[in-house]
């Protein structure tokens, strides 16, 4: 039997196999190959990259490092969870696994709004035409034609954030989703944000700008789109287990990590928290130590 198992092998899921490792745990982790961390072109706001790093390059550094301390990492997906004689089994494919204690960081998936297929999408992300979180890179955005797609009931806070970094921003609302209010739509005229209401017929990229048509025809081009449409916790291991959550699927956990089911612990954007890498690591140290103690000694 594993000390630990950990699904997902994003930041989150492989710094927590980093310090179990490190405090003389056995561990497995089982990656999907879901990270969102593999879609940033390059991130500027992790501390000690003052360059920026790639996703990818990101991920990578961090498996060596896993490496170095004996963590195998399986390409695979975990198909199901149950509660086992004290412990947990996981069933991955035709094959069953069985671990003390259970650690998630399978993330979250972004909802894609319409107008591109999502491999569109996903290549309009990796050239920084399309980003997707304004906490990580707004910056890199100042002073250019920023294009904002999101629903009625969150439209005003992510433009009033988005306001911060540039003065050309355009809010497309989701028609289906919803109507701003009129307090709404006065905050946005104050702060000088255009707003366009026509559902989205179709979206293409160049290599400098995204272009968005709209239902009437018109065609309005952008430097960078934010699609804030909300995202969907990959949670449904934990909540089959009877674990809480919001509506969005974030789990919720004590100051421990732990969700409500024991002996299964939850770090990263699974988690309702700030969706950032930085928490997402810091909820894996706070986990692992956590799963250390919980299991019983182990001394050389």
């Amino acid at each position: 039997m594993l000390d630990c198992l950990i699904v997902g092998g994003g930041p989150a899921g492989l710094t927590a196999a980093l310090y179990l490792a490190r405090f003389g745990r056995s561990c497995t982790v089982i990656d999907a190959g879901n990270s969102r961390a593999a879609r940033i072109p390059v991130s500027h706001n992790l501390p000690g990259f003052p360059e920026g790093i790639p996703g990818e390059a990101l991920l990578l550094r961090l498996r060596r490092q896993v490496a170095h301390v004996g963590v195998p990492i399986e390409p695979a997906t975990v198909d199901a969870l149950a509660i086992d004689r004290g412990g947990f089994i996981a069933t991955i494919g035709e094959e069953h696994r069985r671990a003390a204690t259970v650690l998630l960081a399978t993330g979250v998936a972004d909802r894609l709004p319409p107008g591109a297929p999502p491999s569109q999408w996903h290549a309009m992300t990796l050239d920084g035409l399309v980003r997707w979180c304004p906490i990580c890179d707004a910056y890199e955005v100042r002073d250019r034609r920023v294009g904002l797609i999101a629903p009625a009931r969150s439209a005003l806070g992510h433009a009033e954030f988005l306001r911060t970094y540039t003065r050309d921003l355009t809010l497309i609302l989701l028609p289906s989703e919803g109507a701003l209010t009129a307090a709404d739509r006065r905050r946005l005229q104050a702060l000088d944000v255009l707003v366009i209401d026509q559902p989205i017929a179709g979206v293409r990229d160049t290599p400098y700008a995204v272009l968005v048509q709209f239902a009437d025809g018109a065609v309005v081009d952008f430097d960078t789109v934010y699609p804030l449409v909300g995202c969907a916790g990959r949670s449904h291991l934990a909540t089959t287990l009877g674990a809480q959550c919001d509506a969005q699927g974030e789990l919720f956990v004590d100051a421990h990590q732990s969700t409500s089911v024991a002996g299964l612990y939850a770090a990263g954007d699974l988690v309702k928290a700030l969706n950032q890498m930085t928490v997402g690591m810091a909820h894996a140290a706070i986990a692992a130590t956590a799963i250390h103690h919980r299991l019983d000694a182990n001394p050389r």
